[in-house]
Formats: structure tokens, C-alpha cells, sequence
């Protein structure tokens, strides 16, 4: 009956659950890997558009003040036959650790010093170069390669742009909307995988733990509780970013927190199937324990009639014996 509602639960109750109800975790571990899996997927679906929802709001709030900064600041801004120019081929950098991008250069002169303004923009993490007839775009990674993506505006259908055009193309409701598509995947496919690797090693300790207890369980079983066992860190997370996106609140040790949850909640729901499959090994003695006594209390009764008939046979024999004599006498 339990595996029954078990399968007829929805994702808010799974979630529910999984984050109050240890119990639980027996039959999670005893379902199909695809409903663990399908459970993941419409809690990282959830978790991205939320996530989504929260970057684009700060982006488009960056935008207004950055398109504001340029009306404010910049006289002249165009692109007359795919050459971008800038107040006059003046030099600029506009440099904000609290913006989205935190470093930007304009150089529309003929003869820019790259290399400089490349060493530069290294010492963050992006920005982005712009000269007269291409931009380069810095992404910091982990390997040696070429961090700096080039753009040619010559490969781009851009003839001639005014200010106000350029602005308006900036803050367009297209824009925003493949900004949007594209945060949405690049979070959802993220988070999934982070998830799934993250399952993975508890999985491996939900193991070690099974064999310090002298349990038999399976890894894929330990796997699918894994899952389960990330709902509460995830759903802290998603807390934990929209307070630090709306307030600029802080946590230095949020993933030892998220990590150390997820192992607390894996060590339970593996403590407590032992604990039960220890009690209903107590149970399934005592059950067969009353069974023996029941049976040994109905073989003494049966002994005990079986005496009864006896003792009565041997009367009745002495009785016919007794009225044979008397009738041989007589």
C-alpha cells in the first residue's frame, strides 16, 4: 500500500518528503532511477526559472542605469559603415566591480594599443575591448587558451547606427528575451549536472556508511536517495541567492553548509533503514516466537486429551471387565 501512494505522489509532496520525512527515503530507494531523475528535472527546472526571473530583473535594472550613464556621459556614439566611433576617437574606460560587466574600454583611434588594454581587462574576470572595426570580449577561464573572444562588426549586417538607435538596440525587449532563453540554459543544464555529480558522491559515502552498518545496498539505491537528499540545500540556495541579489547579504561558508546538509540528510535515511529493517527483524522473531508458543500450548492440549482419553478408555475397560466377572460369578 505505501509503494502504492509512494508512486502517486506529485513533485511538491516528493519535495515535502524529502526534506521532512526520513521514512521516506525506504521507498524513494526502492523506485525506478527515471523517477529520481524526472523528480531532479522539475526541481532544476523550477530552480532556473526562479534563478532566470532574479538575473534578469538585475540585468535589466544594470541596463537603464548603464543606457542613463551613456546619454549622460557620452556626446557622440555611432557605427557609419560598419567603423564604430566615439566622442571623437577619445580614449575611455569605465570601470564598476558592481556592474555586470566591471571593465570596459572604447578606443576608436587608428591605432589602439591592444596588448595594453588586453593586460588590463585580464585583471577581471570579463569585459570587453571596443575599437573602431571589431570588439573583443574576455571571459576568464581555467586554461591557458585565448580568453578573448574577437567580434568583427564587417561580419555583422551594422551600416550605419545612431546613438539613439544603438541604445535603443541595447535595451530592446529581444535582447532581453534571448538573454533570458540563454541564462535559463546555461542554468538549468548547470545546476542538473551539479546535482547529478553531487548525488554521486553521496552515493559513495551512503556506501561506506552501508558497510561500517553491515548493510546490503545497492549504489543505485543510495544514488536515488542522493537526489532526493539535495532538495533541502537546493531550496536553501535558491533562498540564499535571492537574499544575496536583493540585499547584498553574504554567507562565506554557504557551500560547506550545503555540502554538510546534503551529508546529514544521505547518513539519516540510511540510519533509519537500518533501524527498521532491525526492528522488523525483532518483529518477524517475535511474531515467530508467539507462533511456537502458540503451537506448543495447542500440542499440550492435545496431549492433554489424548490422556483424558485414554484414562476414560481404561475405566471403561475395567468397568466391561468388572461386569463380565459379576455376570461369570452370577
Amino acid at each position: 500500500m505505501e509503494k502504492a501512494n509512494n508512486r502517486k505522489m506529485n513533485f511538491f509532496v516528493r519535495a515535502y518528503k524529502a526534506i521532512t520525512n526520513f521514512e521516506t527515503y525506504t521507498q524513494f530507494a526502492i523506485e525506478p532511477i527515471s523517477k529520481a531523475i524526472k523528480y531532479l528535472a522539475i526541481l532544476v527546472l523550477i530552480f532556473s526559472m526562479i534563478i532566470t526571473t532574479i538575473y534578469i530583473g538585475s540585468f535589466k535594472t544594470k541596463i537603464s542605469n548603464g543606457i542613463s550613464y551613456l546619454n549622460e556621459n557620452i556626446e557622440d556614439i555611432s557605427f557609419n559603415n560598419k567603423i564604430f566611433s566615439y566622442n571623437n576617437n577619445e580614449y575611455s574606460i569605465y570601470n564598476d566591480d558592481k556592474n555586470i560587466v566591471p571593465i570596459i574600454i572604447i578606443d576608436t583611434s587608428e591605432e589602439p594599443d591592444v596588448e595594453e588594454y588586453e593586460n588590463k581587462v585580464k585583471l577581471y574576470n570579463y569585459g570587453f575591448i571596443l575599437l573602431r572595426d571589431k570588439m573583443e570580449m574576455f571571459i576568464s577561464t581555467q586554461s591557458d587558451e585565448n580568453q578573448f573572444t574577437t567580434i568583427q562588426y564587417s561580419d555583422y549586417n551594422i551600416e550605419n547606427m545612431s546613438k539613439e538607435e544603438i541604445l535603443d538596440t541595447i535595451n530592446s525587449p529581444i535582447i532581453t528575451f534571448y538573454s533570458a532563453i540563454a541564462v535559463f540554459i546555461v542554468e538549468f543544464i548547470q545546476y542538473f549536472i551539479y546535482i547529478l555529480l553531487n548525488a554521486i558522491v553521496l552515493a559513495v559515502m551512503g556506501q561506506l556508511l552501508a558497510i561500517i552498518l553491515r548493510m546490503k545496498i545497492k549504489f543505485s539505491e543510495t544514488y536515488k536517495m542522493g537526489i532526493y537528499a539535495l532538495t533541502l540545500p537546493t531550496l536553501l540556495e535558491l533562498i540564499y541567492i535571492i537574499v544575496n541579489n536583493t540585499t547584498g547579504f553574504v554567507i562565506q561558508y554557504f557551500s560547506w553548509m550545503y555540502t554538510t546538509i546534503s551529508y546529514i540528510y544521505i547518513c539519516v535515511a540510511i540510519i533509519i533503514i537500518k533501524t527498521d529493517f532491525i526492528n522488523m527483524q525483532k518483529e518477524l522473531i517475535r511474531i515467530k516466537l508467539e507462533e511456537q508458543k502458540e503451537e506448543k500450548e495447542i500440542l499440550e492440549e492435545q496431549e492433554e486429551t489424548k490422556d483424558e482419553n485414554t484414562e476414560e478408555k481404561k475405566e471403561e475397560d475395567s468397568n466391561e471387565d468388572s461386569d463380565l466377572k459379576e455376570q461369570t460369578e452370577g
